[in-house]
């Protein structure tokens, strides 16, 4: 028994010293290799879509070096094989019924451009294509742009056409002076004829509701018109805001889109009897899909007091200067309230001016519609850009008025 309990004790001895030796060992330092200095300045690199960024969901402008990127192009055309590349290097992509194409790859340490090459089966494009060439007279050459598909989804293709000559090219983008035609099994339709300085070569495309619409931009010096066309029982469809200015997505929200307007609107000269000075700016359209129809968010008028009444910091009279006269304030049914004012000089020489304010980023903007200043902006805003396209707010005020637009 003896022998045992001493036995314990020498083990029980051994163990506590182990112990005590476990305690006072250092712990080995992090070799850094899975940490990330929080000082260390992150790194972003670009990615040229080339010219076909709203193609991609989800695109952004740049990423971070060594970020997993994953994109999603479903503007699929019948017949068409897709070939992905970034710089030089083909991708391999994923396909799926629902997204399209999955594209993923890890952002390298430099900018890079991604780009799709499209490969038709002329097998299928041959009737299409013959009709085009035999009923207008082009050449292979004169072709710029052929985009098919079934765009109406009746079992039937059709194919928008751009034919003409380079006029120039400008930011990778051919301006094509030439027509655009609208191609089916039955013949050639010539929709648009450019203008200026010539279309663009690549078409552009906008989803609203169950509506595909492709839109083509026509280029002038200091200013652009989107032609925009969807196709219904097999005939092309020309938009209702179409040609009015440049057509631009909403990449955040698919349902919204914006039209900027070009107007010579910044003052009227009595001794030469017309307006001066060249404005652009934005008229804001949304897709209802309650009653699946496009509307703008046009101007209802109201007064000085609902303007205090939605913007506690901004008094009309003390914004506008004493010697101008109000034309009038409305409010958009996306929460951008107008104010806009002229003055008359002694030359007989009448300036006009305007304010936006957002209610949404409690800060006044631009014409753009990025935060601004409380400078005045050049030129009138109009209560809206397409009249039968107008939806106007019910605008709340002080006092439990209401205001109503036309």
């Amino acid at each position: 028994m003896k022998k045992i309990n001493i036995l314990k004790l020498i083990c029980l001895a051994i163990t506590l010293v182990m112990l005590c030796g476990c305690g006072e060992q250092e712990i080995p330092e992090n070799t850094g290799n899975n940490i990330v200095d929080e000082d260390e300045e992150e790194t972003f690199y670009e990615v040229d879509y080339c010219g076909q960024k709203d193609l991609f969901k989800k695109a952004k402008d740049e990423y971070k070096e060594g970020q997993k990127v994953t994109l999603y192009y479903d503007i699929i055309a019948t017949d068409t094989d897709y070939t992905f590349y970034l710089d030089d290097e083909v991708l391999d992509v994923r396909y799926s019924e629902e997204k399209g194409y999955i594209i993923k790859f890890s952002m390298p340490g430099h900018d890079v451009a991604l780009r799709v090459e499209t490969t038709v089966s002329m097998e299928n494009a041959d009737i299409l294509w013959d009709i085009l060439i035999d009923e207008t007279g082009a050449s292979y050459d004169e072709v710029a742009a052929f985009i098919r598909d079934d765009f109406d989804e009746d079992g039937i293709e059709e194919a928008f056409a751009l034919i003409g000559e380079v006029y120039d090219n400008y930011d990778d983008i051919n301006r094509i002076c030439g027509a655009l035609w609208f191609v089916t099994p039955d013949g050639c339709t010539a929709l648009e004829r450019s203008s200026g300085l010539g279309i663009s070569d690549e078409a552009r495309f906008m989803t609203l509701g169950d509506t595909r619409f492709i839109l083509f931009t026509d280029y002038y010096i200091s200013e652009s018109y989107t032609y925009v066309y969807s196709v219904d029982d097999g005939k092309a469809i020309e938009a209702g805001f179409s040609a009015l200015g440049y057509v631009a997505p909403d990449f955040e929200d698919s349902d919204k889109f914006t039209i900027t307007d070009s107007s010579y609107d910044m003052q009227y000269d009595a001794e030469l009897g017309f307006m001066l000075g060249h404005t652009w700016k934005k008229y804001y359209f949304f897709y209802d899909s309650e009653v699946g129809e496009i509307y703008e968010y046009a101007g209802t008028t109201i007064d000085e007091a609902t303007v205090s009444y939605w913007c506690d910091d901004i008094t009309v009279n003390e914004i506008v200067p004493e010697e101008c006269t109000i034309d009038n304030i409305f409010m958009r049914g996306n929460g951008l309230i107008v104010i806009n004012f002229e003055s008359t000089e002694e030359d007989g020489i009448i300036r006009y001016f305007h304010y936006i304010y957002s209610t949404e980023k409690e800060s006044f903007i631009d014409d753009a519609g990025a935060e601004w200043d409380d400078t005045p902006l050049d030129g009138t805003y109009q209560y809206c850009l397409c009249p039968q396209m107008a939806s106007y707010p019910e605008v709340p005020g002080p006092n439990g008025i209401v205001w109503y637009g036309e």
